[in-house]
């Protein structure tokens, strides 16, 4: 997902003033709701400006399915999922498909909080 930058500043802005003006007026039984509100925009502004995750699992799963061919990543994903609880990725294959994984992990978690540090 790509929207121009105007609007990416729209949202951003929108969420800004959410968070400084509207939040620390609503009552107190709704500041979770108006802060998850604002992680929502925030998270949604990030997409926008392209950094949805996917690209590196979806290289991930085209290599442990390389007769896949040009499957798209979903299909790929439930693929790996059918195989994991039909225990087809047990033992040395678990070690692969955490290698597959981990780029979606550490993707999908610059996405959502980028502030969060780990060793991944």
């Amino acid at each position: 997902m790509s929207l121009p930058g105007e609007f990416v500043d729209l949202l951003e802005t929108a969420r800004a003033l959410l968070r400084a003006r509207v939040q620390p007026a609503v009552p107190a039984e709704l500041r979770f709701e108006t802060a998850m509100i604002a992680n929502a925009m925030a998270i949604v502004a990030r997409a926008a400006k392209g950094a949805i995750p996917g690209a590196a699992e979806a290289e991930g799963l085209r290599r442990l399915y390389p007769e896949a061919g040009d499957a798209d990543p979903e299909s790929l994903r439930r693929r790996l999922v059918a195989d994991i609880r039909a225990g087809r990725m047990d033992g040395s294959g678990s070690r692969l498909v955490a290698y597959v994984l981990w780029p979606r992990v550490r993707e999908r978690l610059a996405l959502s909080n980028p502030e969060y540090r780990t060793g991944l």
